[in-house]
C-alpha cells in the first residue's frame, strides 16, 4: 500500500473512513447521505459522469502514445477525475454567469505554484504526523470561518493566523530539506510528466466542461419556455430556433427567454420575429447611435458612468409599455449583513436613456458606516460625468446633511430626496436622480 499511496493519502483515507462510520451512526447524517446518493445516481448525471471518464480516457491514451503519460500516473489521474473534474462538472451551470471562468481555471492550473504544490505532495510527513495534521487543519479552518465575521473574535483570529503561519514555515522547511536531499531523483522525465499531468488534463477538459455548460443552460431555458408556451409543437419549434440562432450565445438566450412575457408570441412567425428583433438589438448595442444632450444619454454609455463593477447595470432591456431599464447589483460594505446598499439604474426608451438614478437603501441606519460617504462620492462623480460640469456646493451640502434638493442645470433636472419608511428600524432611501424630463414639483 505504501508504494501506491503516500502517508498523507493514507491518513486522509483513515479519517474519511472514521467520519463515514460516525456519520452513519447519526440519523440526520444518514438521511442526508441517502438524499445525496439519490441525486448523484440520477441517470442524466450518471451519463455525463460516464462521458467524462470516457472523454478523459481517450486523451489519456493519446498522452500515453505521445510519451506524456505512464501507468504510474494512474492514481493521480483517478484523483483528478474524482476531486477536480467531478467538482468542476457540478459547477458547470455557473460557467455562463462568470466572464472569466475558463481563464481563471487555466491560471490556477498553469501557475508556477503547481511546482511547489507538487513538492508538498511529494514529501509528506510520517503517518502519525499526518494523522494529527488533518483534524487540526479542519478544526482551525472551521474556527476561522466561524469567527471571521465576528468583530469580538479578533484575538482568536490573530491566533489562528499565527498558527497557520508557523505551520506554513514548518512545511516550507520540510519540503526544502527533502528537495535538497532528493534533487537528483526529481531531475527526471517522470517528475516532469507528474508535474504536467494536472495542467494537461485541465486543458483537454475545458471543451468538455463548455459542452456541458451549454447543455445545462439550454435545458434550463427550455424548461422555462415550456411554462410560457403550452403548445408542444410551438415549444419544439422555439427550441430548434433557439439552438440555430443563439448557438453558444448563452447570455443572449437567457435575455430572449426573459423577454418572452413582453410579447407572448403564439405563432411560428411571431417566435422568429422576437428572435430577429433581439438579434437586431444586440447589433445596436455594439454600435449605439449618438444621442443629443437635450434628449438624454446613450443608455450603453450611461451604464458605464460609475467605474465600480458592482454599480455597473446589467443589460438594457424592455420592462413594460415601451419603457427600458438596466439596474446594477448592490454595493455593500464587507461583513455587513443588514442589507444596506447602493444601486444604480438607467431608464428611458429603446434608444435614449432619460433618467439616471443612484439609490442608497438603508435598512439599519446604525450600521451604515462608510456607505453614506461612498454614496456621496458616487453621486458627485455621476453628476460631473453625466452633466459635464463640476457639482455645485449646494448638492454636496445636501448629500452630507441628507436634505431634499431640486434644481436645474442646463437641460438637466437634478433631484435629491430622502424617503423614510416609518418602520421600527427607521429605514430610508436616499435617491439621487439626474433627468432630462421635468419633475412634478417646482425646480429651484
Amino acid at each position: 500500500m505504501d508504494t501506491i499511496f503516500n502517508t498523507r493519502e493514507i491518513a486522509l483515507c483513515i479519517w474519511l473512513i472514521i467520519a463515514m462510520i460516525v456519520g452513519l451512526c447519526i440519523d440526520s447524517v444518514r438521511n442526508s447521505l441517502k438524499d445525496i446518493l439519490k441525486t448523484l445516481f440520477v441517470w442524466k448525471i450518471m451519463i455525463w459522469l460516464l462521458a467524462m471518464v470516457v472523454y478523459i480516457s481517450i486523451f489519456i491514451y493519446g498522452f500515453y502514445q505521445a510519451g506524456l503519460w505512464t501507468p504510474e500516473l494512474l492514481k493521480d489521474t483517478i484523483f483528478y477525475m474524482l476531486f477536480s473534474a467531478t467538482v468542476s462538472m457540478f459547477k458547470a451551470s455557473k460557467i455562463s454567469e462568470g466572464k472569466h471562468f475558463f481563464l481563471q481555471m487555466l491560471k490556477e492550473n498553469l501557475k508556477l505554484g503547481i511546482v511547489f504544490e507538487f513538492l508538498i505532495g511529494q514529501y509528506p510527513f510520517p503517518l502519525w504526523i499526518e494523522l494529527f495534521i488533518i483534524p487540526m487543519a479542519v478544526l482551525l479552518a472551521g474556527m476561522q470561518g466561524a469567527t471571521r465575521s465576528d468583530t469580538k473574535s479578533g484575538i482568536v483570529n490573530k491566533l489562528i493566523k499565527f498558527i497557520w503561519t508557523i505551520a506554513g514555515v514548518i512545511v516550507i522547511c520540510h519540503v526544502s530539506y527533502s528537495f535538497i536531499q532528493h534533487i537528483r531523483d526529481l531531475l527526471s522525465i517522470d517528475t516532469l510528466r507528474q508535474i504536467l499531468l494536472v495542467p494537461n488534463l485541465t486543458l483537454i477538459f475545458i471543451p468538455f466542461l463548455y459542452a456541458l455548460s451549454l447543455r445545462i443552460v439550454y435545458e434550463e431555458q427550455f424548461v422555462l419556455l415550456r411554462f410560457k408556451l403550452k403548445n408542444k409543437k410551438l415549444q419544439r419549434f422555439a427550441e430548434r430556433q433557439a439552438i440555430l440562432k443563439f448557438k453558444n450565445d448563452l447570455t443572449g438566450l437567457k435575455r430572449w427567454v426573459n423577454r418572452w412575457n413582453l410579447s407572448r408570441p403564439q405563432t411560428r412567425g411571431e417566435i422568429v420575429a422576437t428572435i430577429n428583433d433581439f438579434k437586431a438589438q444586440q447589433q445596436l448595442e455594439k454600435a449605439p447611435p449618438t444621442v443629443p444632450p437635450q434628449l438624454g444619454w446613450s443608455p450603453y454609455w450611461a451604464k458605464e458612468l460609475l467605474s465600480d463593477e458592482k454599480l455597473r447595470p446589467t443589460f438594457y432591456d424592455p420592462v413594460y409599455e415601451g419603457k427600458w431599464a438596466a439596474r446594477s447589483g448592490n454595493l455593500k460594505l464587507d461583513k455587513d449583513w443588514s442589507g444596506n446598499g447602493i444601486n444604480y439604474s438607467v431608464t428611458g426608451t429603446k434608444l435614449v436613456a432619460n433618467e439616471l438614478e443612484l439609490r442608497l437603501t438603508v435598512y439599519e441606519p446604525p450600521k451604515i458606516g462608510s456607505l453614506g460617504i461612498t454614496f456621496r462620492e458616487k453621486a458627485l462623480i455621476l453628476y460631473k460625468v453625466a452633466v459635464g460640469s463640476e457639482p455645485p456646493l449646494k448638492l454636496n451640502s445636501s448629500l452630507i446633511n441628507l436634505k431634499k434638493l431640486k434644481f436645474k442645470h442646463g437641460c438637466y433636472y437634478i433631484t435629491l430626496e430622502k424617503s423614510t419608511w416609518g418602520n421600527i428600524t427607521e429605514g430610508y432611501d436616499l435617491i439621487f436622480i439626474i433627468s432630462t424630463t421635468p419633475q412634478l414639483q417646482p425646480i429651484i
